[in-house]
């Protein structure tokens, strides 16, 4: 226990090095996609962010590595990946549009949200089952379309784009609900300092 108050204030800890070179991987995998058009080595980059995301929330766990710098950054790290991988393909497929203007609208106003509970409670909420999830599907559609650029068949497309639109939709309106109620919670009965 005393190990995580050690980490919970630091910024250079192993998992937050992990979670920046995912970030500093971002313009490395826009220059191979639009720039070499580079499928498979597109693939395999973002396979790399991947593993480093899962890597530094393992270590983080498991070492009792946990800080509230991490804990901000990571989400952050995921959603510019997705922003990146999704302005990608919009080259490529019109409607990969679409989950990318969910996903802008959806950021800023739950990131408003966010940082209201944050500055009312001071702490940074986990996570949702509903987040991951859409996370999930979100990455399988990027994939499924980055390897096999132009080659997928239409009625694949729409059935994994919408199901990620779904999620998408979903996750908003929960997280929104979520976190009006923390707000609302934190601004009747502040935390003690």
């Amino acid at each position: 226990m005393d190990e995580q108050k050690d980490y919970s204030n630091k910024i250079l800890t192993i998992p937050n090095i992990l979670t920046i070179f995912r970030i500093l991987l971002i313009p490395v995998f826009l220059w191979i996609n639009l720039g070499l058009q580079n499928p498979p080595l597109s693939a395999a980059i973002l396979a790399l962010s991947f593993f480093t995301d899962f890597l530094d929330g393992f270590i983080a766990r498991k070492y009792h590595m946990v800080s509230d710098f991490g804990k901000a950054l990571d989400p952050v790290a995921d959603k510019l990946n997705q922003a990146a991988i999704l302005f990608a393909l919009c080259y490529k497929y019109w409607f990969f549009l679409i989950p990318l203007g969910i996903m802008v609208v959806k950021e800023i106003y739950l990131g408003i949200l966010m940082l209201l509970v944050i500055k009312r409670s001071h702490h940074v909420a986990q996570a949702e089952w509903y987040g991951k999830v859409t996370t999930f599907c979100l990455y399988f559609t990027m994939a499924f379309h980055l390897v096999w650029p132009g080659r997928v068949p239409a009625v694949y497309s729409w059935i994994t784009m919408s199901i990620t639109l779904f999620f998408q939709i979903l996750s908003l309106v929960l997280y929104a609900i979520r976190n009006t109620r923390l707000a609302r919670e934190y601004k009747e009965h502040p935390p003690e300092e």
